[in-house]
């Protein structure tokens, strides 16, 4: 917008001439229209003031059908995708309102004066006893990893002890605890943002991305619970002999188009949220899906009650859980291939571009690719831990990560080498009742931690960590390396 003065300096320099004894015909008629003038230029003013305050006021009051739900309501509601073109929010607002939700929802349990420290402000460098950790029987009965939907005007107590870092402003503070091995989160940074613009949307641009043709790696469970194991191909009944009583998890691997896998994830959010509007996006997508599929059989088999010959119904697979794999590797990244299109949007988590990922690949000699991980609803991943440091980052919904340090290991109930699903706790979190079925599982110690779109969790090598996701969400981490700070715990532990 241009001021009076800017058009002053624009006209004509006969017309910009002080006026002297002689005024010319010209000046008369330019001093007989300066009421006209001083008038346009006021409305002008008007408009260009008062009109983005209307915007404004619009985007954060509501429309005439909203103008009575107070403003905390609506922000502050459950996450859950948003539809595509149902609203023109800028990138700032939604950030805006997305941690208007968050701090609102989930309450910090203790502050500066229990933990020593202040997680949005911490000290240059880490205190002895960081991060404070308390026992993971009053942090699982607090909140139950099975309960994912928070509604207001409920929150949740957090047992929260890691320190929040500002991208921006707290960058040499966060490469401190970083390079000491210490877990915390970093957010705002801008590379991190600007996909998170993009795949933030409730699914729709990954979707034009990966399409409705191609399969990909899913895992399926009947239920919410996802253990990790394998099995050693022909060895497998050899070492389901040596392992005795050995029941493999009701986890499995199957393909399945991410087109697919989204409506799953949609109708599993509308649903918990009894929301109309997600339940027949899931809906029309399936339809399209049977359509699809319907055209491409033979005649006599177009009664499609059953998954690409998976042996589901639909019916079934309603039932399930799903949880989306995407794995890329450096060196199968050729132009216009799904490795590429991970590496060109994730530049924080690609080793050949520094400027871009110095922070988070520590150590480019010894990367391990870039996983990614996109969950739905009510999806846990038991816990374990894995042998390299480790950037978790989180591009669209939201996660709940319990985490513990290694010196927690033989109070974590760990399934022991040579066992399918080594490194993973033999005790269902989520199920009081299993507590006590290893003595000193009641013992350990954890930290936990919401996360949402931006975030970027460091986790150093051997910490341990238990998922649960709250919604359809986006999650990709990268490995770099190995460190032993913490070695000698892990040998005791038998690792």
């Amino acid at each position: 917008m241009r001021d009076s003065s800017d058009l002053q300096r624009r006209r004509p320099a006969s017309s910009r001439t002080k006026s002297s004894g002689g005024t010319t015909t010209i000046r008369r008629r330019k001093r007989k229209s300066d009421p006209n003038r001083t008038a346009c230029v006021a409305a002008l003013a008007f408009v260009a003031v008062f009109a983005p305050l209307g915007f404004i006021a619009n985007r954060f009051i509501g429309h005439a059908d909203t103008l009575d739900a107070p403003l905390d309501h609506r922000f502050l509601q459950e996450w859950k995708p948003k539809l595509k073109h149902t609203d023109t929010t800028t990138d700032d607002t939604k950030s805006a309102e997305r941690e208007t939700r968050y701090h609102s929802l989930y309450h910090k349990k203790f502050g500066t004066s229990e933990l020593g420290y202040d997680v949005y402000d911490c000290p240059p460098t880490p205190p002895p006893d960081y991060p404070k950790a308390w026992s993971v029987p009053d942090v699982l009965t607090n909140w139950n990893p099975k309960d994912v939907t928070t509604l207001p005007p409920n929150h949740r107590d957090v047992y929260h002890s890691l320190c929040i870092f500002d991208y921006v402003t707290q960058y040499d503070i966060a490469l401190t605890y970083r390079n000491a091995e210490k877990p915390f989160v970093i957010r705002n940074d801008p590379k991190v943002d600007k996909v998170v613009e993009k795949w933030d949307d409730g699914g729709d641009y990954l979707h034009s991305v990966l399409g409705d043709e191609e399969d990909h790696r899913v895992e399926r469970s009947p239920v919410n619970n996802f253990m990790w194991y394998r099995l050693r191909g022909n060895k497998h009944h050899q070492e389901k002999d040596s392992l005795g009583d050995y029941v493999k998890p009701l986890n499995d691997e199957t393909t399945m188009t991410y087109g697919e896998w989204l409506e799953h994830a949609l109708e599993k959010d509308g649903v918990a949220l009894g929301d109309e509007l997600l339940i027949a996006k899931s809906k029309e997508m399936k339809d399209r899906r049977l359509n699809s599929e319907n055209r491409s059989l033979p005649k006599e088999e177009e009664d499609h009650s059953t998954a690409n010959g998976q042996g589901e119904t639909e019916e079934e697979k309603d039932e399930k859980w799903y949880y989306f794999r995407l794995n890329a590797n450096i060196q199968n990244g050729k132009e216009g291939g799904l490795d590429a299109f991970v590496y060109d949007e994730l530049s924080f988590f690609d080793p050949r571009k520094r400027m871009d990922s110095e922070f988070y690949i520590v150590d480019p000699k010894e990367v391990r690719g870039i996983n990614c991980r996109f969950g739905m609803r009510g999806v846990i991943a038991a816990n374990h831990f894995d042998m390299s440091r480790n950037m978790i980052a989180i591009l669209g919904g939201e996660r709940r990560y319990i985490i513990a340090h290694p010196s927690q290991c033989k109070n974590m109930a760990l399934y022991p080498r040579g066992h399918p699903s080594l490194r993973h706790s033999s005790i269902d979190w989520s199920n009081p009742s299993e507590w006590d079925n290893d003595p000193n599982f009641r013992q350990a110690q954890v930290t936990e931690v919401i996360m949402h779109a931006g975030d970027v969790l460091y986790l150093p090598t051997s910490w341990f960590h238990y998922i649960i996701n709250f919604s359809l969400n986006f999650q990709c981490n990268a490995r770099s390396g190995t460190t032993y700070e913490n070695e000698q715990a892990m040998n005791e532990c038998g690792f």
